[in-house]
């Protein structure tokens, strides 16, 4: 069994792309630099792998390693670089990929690679070219590709361009709660009551309910599973109580204004605003040993407020944080994320 195992193509490259979205990059690298012969599948994995965790150098690197030693590329190949580079704000360099997808090796975009060059475009601001790349498609745009575009109104809060995206988004994934979330967020980062109160009236008229967000962190064996402001832990006293003295050390050194305190006063009161993910990394604190990674895992994108905390806890107590969100994996480390703020 071991035997065959090894010589099985298709079973290391389920272990590299399994290993790559568990966080353990080494392990993956390492049965990647394994195989005597890899395929494009292997490549995708890999590049794919680094690109996630915000390693895009070492994606391009070998991307253009895998173009030099002359395998058949595919669309998904031209998907994980241009994806990788959305991650890192490298635009001019994910559009060159796309380009050359065509003009040097006959490939015809589908959706999935007119959603990445559109999430990239939207990312870097330039929205205007993106709402015209979608128009120009030689395809149908699918819910990924307005879904792309949703997500780029919500970082540069342009509600004009989100309600024209939200409309046609909804109409190919109606039941898609994500996209109403996104929408609702969108409205509620301007302030403008009167769209929050609209989405949650679509959203009762079509039976729809969100459920809460929730992370994960393992230990000793164990899953220990928290929802937005969970107090249902054991620890749950001496987790707030972690949070608390975290969010004082930062208006101190930080000098966050009386608003920042308000906010938090309220999630202490109420629960309400506590994400999920604060509550796992000071769990995290709480039962390791100093200088130890925590590793948690979150189903929802992570929002700034809680990414800009992780940056300056991973700073005030020396550690590495990691944060696989729905988009990519964060590495808080010294006060800076892999994600350089692109996510």
């Amino acid at each position: 069994m071991g035997f065959v195992f090894g010589l099985n193509p298709f079973l290391k490259n389920t272990l590299i792309n399994m290993y790559s979205r568990c966080g353990n990059l080494v392990k993956a690298r390492a049965i990647f630099d394994g195989m005597p012969e890899k395929n494009i599948i292997s490549w995708t994995a890999i590049i794919g792998g680094y690109g996630m965790h915000g390693q895009v150098e070492l994606a391009v690197q070998l991307f253009d390693e895998m173009i030099s030693g002359g395998e058949m590329l595919d669309g998904a190949a031209f998907v994980s670089v241009p994806s990788a580079c959305s991650h890192a704000g490298l635009t001019e360099k994910g559009l060159c990929y796309f380009t050359a997808m065509e003009r040097d090796n006959g490939l015809q975009p589908g959706p999935e690679r007119y959603s990445c060059v559109v999430d990239l475009l939207g990312r870097a601001g330039r929205l205007e070219e993106a709402w015209k790349l979608i128009g120009l498609m030689t395809v149908e745009p699918d819910g990924a590709v307005w879904g792309a575009l949703l997500g780029a109104c919500k970082i540069h809060r342009n509600i004009e361009l989100a309600e024209l995206a939200f409309e046609k988004v909804i109409e190919l994934e109606p039941t898609n709660i994500g996209y109403y979330v996104l929408f609702s967020n969108i409205y509620s980062d301007a302030e403008n009551m009167e769209g929050i109160m609209r989405v949650s009236v679509m959203l009762r008229e079509r039976k729809l309910k969100k459920e809460p967000g929730y992370s994960y962190v393992e230990y000793q064996g164990r899953i220990h599973l928290f929802l937005v402001g969970d107090r249902t832990h054991p620890k749950a006293q001496e987790i707030y109580r972690t949070l608390d003295g975290l969010e004082d050390i930062i208006r101190r050194r930080d000098g966050r204004n009386d608003k920042d305190q308000e906010r938090r006063n309220e999630e202490l009161m109420t629960c309400i605003g506590v994400h999920s993910e604060k509550l796992a990394i000071a769990f995290g604190l709480i039962n390791t040993r100093p200088g130890t990674e925590i590793t948690v895992i979150k189903d929802l994108r992570v929002c700034e407020d809680c990414h800009l905390f992780l940056k300056l806890v991973s700073e005030i107590v020396d550690r590495q944080l990691v944060v696989r969100d729905a988009t990519c994996f964060h590495h808080f480390k010294n006060g800076a994320c892999s994600c350089k703020d692109y996510w």
